[in-house]
């Protein structure tokens, strides 16, 4: 029954997801003063828009960085009369799922996007923490945090398993996320595996017009990177089975049961608005 309810749940909200985009993309097209503040968000003075799309709030597939396709990160794009495009994210939620990527795809992705090589210690963090090393169930047995079961169910390590079996991993993979925090927060809000400039996404818009929240703040993601503190930790919950971030928080996920999970990256708002005033 859970698992069911959950996945309705998940279905439910990318439905609402897609309402909400439409309205939003007919709303702007008919109104100038939501035209105005995003011309501002975006640092763009004396221009008209051409058109918008997508109007019908779909889902984006555009060329990815590797071959096929993959889903924008950009949920609506303004195209101007000059020639530009202000590409919009929208969240419709303080919370929720950001990027969700599996462990291999997380590692050649950012590497390819960025391109800078994740080193060898760091990989093995991640592979661990996340749960695709081959080894990763003997070394619960060994070293597992309380009872092993949620590691052994999960096919992981927490935080506690991952000092006791050898600390400095723990400590390169916050070091590393640390260092990364601009480039990271980047590929969760941006860029994702699209392979054109055309396709990033480069406001961030928090609104609902479904009624469930009074959510409607603009951001220029550009701007966040800019103010993000490098204040990355694990949680401190159950072991430590989250790194906490500037703009939220991510952990291990695996919507359809399938071992070794995914790494899930939330998004939430408070984080994002108090770095932007403060």
């Amino acid at each position: 029954m859970e698992q069911r309810n959950r996945a309705e749940g998940w279905k439910h909200a990318k439905r609402s997801g897609h309402k909400n985009e439409s309205i939003i993309s007919r709303l702007t097209k008919e109104d100038e003063e939501i035209q105005k503040r995003i011309f501002t968000t975006a640092k763009i003075s004396k221009s008209k828009i051409k058109s918008i799309e997508p109007l019908d709030g779909k889902e984006v597939y555009v060329d990815c960085i590797f071959e096929g396709t993959t889903t924008s990160k950009t949920d609506v794009y303004i195209n101007l009369v000059s020639g530009e495009s202000i590409n919009v994210s929208i969240k419709k939620s303080e919370g929720g799922q950001v990027f969700l990527i599996g462990i291999d795809r997380f590692i050649e992705g950012f590497e390819k996007q960025y391109n800078k090589l994740i080193p060898d210690d760091v990989k093995r963090a991640i592979s661990l923490f996340w749960g695709s090393a081959e080894d990763t169930l003997d070394i619960v047995k060994k070293y597992g945090y309380g009872d092993k079961s949620y590691e052994t169910r999960k096919h992981r390590l927490v935080k506690e398993t991952l000092d006791a079996y050898n600390k400095s991993l723990s400590n390169v993979l916050i070091d590393w996320f640390n260092k990364n925090m601009e480039n990271i927060f980047d590929f969760c809000f941006s860029k994702g595996l699209a392979k054109y400039e055309k396709d990033w996404a480069k406001v961030l818009w928090y609104k609902n017009e479904l009624s469930e929240n009074d959510l409607d703040d603009l951001f220029l993601i550009d701007e966040i990177k800019k103010k993000l503190p490098k204040n990355a930790e694990f949680g401190n919950r159950n072991g430590g089975t989250t790194i906490q971030l500037p703009f939220g928080f991510v952990q291990w996920h695996s919507p359809t049961k399938v071992i070794p999970g995914s790494i899930q990256f939330h998004h939430n708002y408070i984080k994002i608005k108090e770095l932007m005033e403060g």
